[in-house]
């Protein structure tokens, strides 16, 4: 169930089998020399326009464009090392084939496409953007241009939904067959023909999904099979809503440059109409970025880095041509050059330089992660939070539910729940989530390997789009996500009546593969975000109260006065919790979990105040205390981990050190 048959390990394996390096090695470095590749499409557009000195200096500027360079930076292996070099690489086989009108760039175009689809699956949005430019131009300029619509024929091969093979197939047979001398009088036949299969593949689909999931779902809740979920897009930071000094910030440096990199863009398109191809970037790196987040600025750094580049290729002009001394003016000119650009890169570089991130695992994580992996089957399952799951993969070779790409409310909200709800509940979803699972990836599998054809895909997506669904006896049909399938075949109509019955002995699938859950110290600082994703309603999507946790390793311990952070403190002789406003809450009791010279864990519980509503926990080998209500104590997470209080009939500690722990799950 990994996604093995993907671009990125594909290409990763690919490498691996060529190249003599390990393939740490390859995932580590890879990033960042495949970001820098933006260089070549940017450095092929300018000479093409003869602007190679502003294409020289907008790709100095690109390279290392801070949102840009923080999603590659060394050892951050993801897709976006290429995603802005493959739509750079399709402005330039655009531009040109508007421009000049040569076919290979129809071949190229069309490639590139499929390509970028390969690599990028999302990217359907930014080359329907280009799509869409050039059939404005053609509509407003050239409607009886049989090259340009041609052009248009090729896009939209290369950009139906349809699998890799075909659409590249496709391309090649349109490039060499269809664009022959004799078949160039049919050129609007075969784009209203390429526009038929387009939009019967469904072509239209993944705009309206990626729109749904990143502009018009933003009020923290999307609904999966009549289920609402909490949105993933609420808790990540590059997917919160900024403001323009922000982005502005993130592609050029500063509000200056980025103000030049604007106008730079504006004067290079009034000098070049054929740049305005590149508009869709200005439109995701910064229209949608103040309502999608940060994690869309990359997109414009192209524009205003061309934009810079072109400006201060310019001025240097101007003041090579209108002045009166061309060999001191040469020298001016050329020193106007380099000390700009130097400005220019100046807060890039020392963004860059400064840049720091910690690693995902610490050494002595992966120690225990990897003697864990050891001793168990890589069929058996690690419950813990998304952050976690390539690394467990990755070190202890077995299954996760959730994990850096597979994090949409539906599969968050059992981990969540498992993680942050009470022992009995949560040992029963992990064993009902788990095995709805596999008969998931079954049915699924089954499914697939009936490989229906592609008429029958076409007869579905046109009945769906008159309402009418298209029932095939070989495929089985199941709820969209788990927690909606074991609603159905438990009878409950209610979510919260599910909810109700995990704190029962219910009747559970047949144990397939053994559970395990991670808990690690590190989760700690993210476990009230991962909370949120099961503290709803699911039936109407609305907030429940969250449990309460208080952390603070910043704390003084003076005579009478416990000090907590954030405005918190202890009254220690009334045994009072101290809020920020001043209002004061009972503390139930005072426990202190400390770990013993044999390495095991030692509570000691001073019971304080009988009408207590709070536990302050103090954990000495972290340096911390914790505040938490009675659904917090009694929560997963810091029952298992940080008072090893569990019950011993579900659970049994199988490894552990200070940074995680591992416990099996009996049932």
């Amino acid at each position: 169930m990994s996604p093995v048959g993907e671009s990125l390990p594909q290409l990763t394996h690919a490498l691996y089998d060529i190249l003599p390096f390990s393939l740490e090695t390859l995932i580590f470095y890879m990033s960042a020399f495949g970001s820098s590749l933006i260089v070549i499409p940017m450095i092929l557009l300018g000479r093409r326009l003869h602007l190679l000195l502003a294409s020289f200096i907008a790709s100095l500027i690109a390279a290392i464009g801070i949102s840009y360079y923080s999603r590659t930076v060394l050892g951050y292996y993801d897709t976006d090392m290429f995603n802005i070099m493959f739509p750079m690489f399709l402005i330039w086989s655009i531009s040109l084939a508007l421009k000049t009108q040569e076919k290979k760039y129809l071949l190229l175009t069309g490639l590139e496409i499929v390509l970028y689809r390969w690599w990028y699956p999302s990217s359907y949005s930014l080359e329907f953007a280009f799509f869409g430019l050039v059939l404005l131009y053609v509509l407003v300029y050239e409607r009886k241009s049989l090259f340009h619509y041609q052009l248009l024929s090729v896009m939209l091969i290369g950009m139906m939904g349809l699998p890799f093979l075909a659409r590249f197939v496709g391309v090649l047979l349109l490039y060499f067959v269809a664009f022959r001398k004799e078949f160039e009088k049919f050129g609007l036949y075969i784009l209203i023909g390429s526009a038929v299969v387009f939009f019967f593949a469904g072509g239209i689909n993944p705009i309206v999904n990626q729109l749904n999931g990143y502009i018009f779902q933003r009020d923290g809740t999307i609904e999966t099979g009549a289920l609402h979920f909490f949105s993933v897009t609420q808790t990540i930071v590059e997917a919160q809503n900024i403001e323009i000094a922000d982005i502005a910030s993130r592609t050029s440096g500063s509000v200056f440059w980025f103000v030049v990199g604007i106008i730079g863009y504006g004067w290079l398109c009034f000098r070049q109409p054929v740049m305005l191809i590149m508009l869709p970037f200005l439109g995701l790196g910064v229209v949608i970025s103040l309502w999608g987040g940060l994690r869309f600025a990359m997109y414009a750094i192209p524009i205003t880095a061309f934009g810079t580049g072109f400006f201060i290729y310019r001025i240097s002009e101007m003041i090579h041509t209108y002045a009166k001394n061309p060999k001191i003016d040469t020298i001016v000119s050329v020193i106007f050059v380099c000390v700009a650009t130097t400005f220019a890169l100046k807060p890039l570089v020392d963004s860059a330089w400064n840049y720091r991130t910690g690693t995902v695992f610490v050494k002595d994580e992966v120690a225990l992660i990897e003697d864990f992996g050891k001793n168990v089957s890589r069929e058996d399952y690690v419950v813990t939070w998304w952050d976690y799951g390539y690394p467990i993969r990755y070190y202890a070779d077995t299954k996760t539910l959730i994990d850096g790409a597979k994090h949409t409310g539906d599969v968050n909200f059992p981990a969540s729940f498992i993680l942050s709800h009470d022992q009995k509940s949560a040992a029963n979803l992990a064993r009902l989530d788990v095995e709805y699972t596999e008969k998931r990836a079954e049915v699924e599998k089954e499914n697939a390997n009936r490989g229906h054809n592609l008429s029958t895909s076409i007869l579905k997506y046109t009945l769906s789009l008159v309402g009418v669904q298209y029932n095939d006896d070989s495929d089985v049909n199941i709820p969209s996500n788990n927690i909606a399938w074991m609603m159905k075949d438990y009878g409950f109509k209610n979510s919260n009546d599910l909810v109700l019955s995990l704190k029962t002995d219910m009747n559970l699938p047949q144990k397939t593969r053994d559970i395990y859950f991670y808990l690690p110290y590190r989760m700690l600082d993210i476990y009230s975000t991962i909370m949120r994703f099961s503290y709803l309603d699911l039936m109407s999507g609305k907030d429940t109260r969250t449990p309460f946790l208080l952390i603070s390793r910043n704390f003084r311990d003076n005579e009478g006065t416990l000090q907590l952070e954030q405005g918190f403190s202890v009254n220690k002789q009334q045994s009072l919790l101290v809020f920020p406003n001043q209002q004061t809450h009972p503390i139930k009791k005072l426990v202190r979990a400390s770990y013993q010279e044999d390495g095991k864990l030692h509570l000691d519980t001073q019971n304080l105040r009988y009408d207590g509503i709070y536990t302050l926990i103090h954990l000495p080998a972290y340096n911390t205390f914790l505040v938490v209500d009675d659904a917090m104590y009694n929560s997963v997470y810091i029952k298992l981990f940080y008072l090893e209080d569990y019950d011993h009939e579900l659970f049994e500690l199988v490894s552990s050190n200070p940074y995680g722990k591992f416990f099996k799950l009996k049932m």
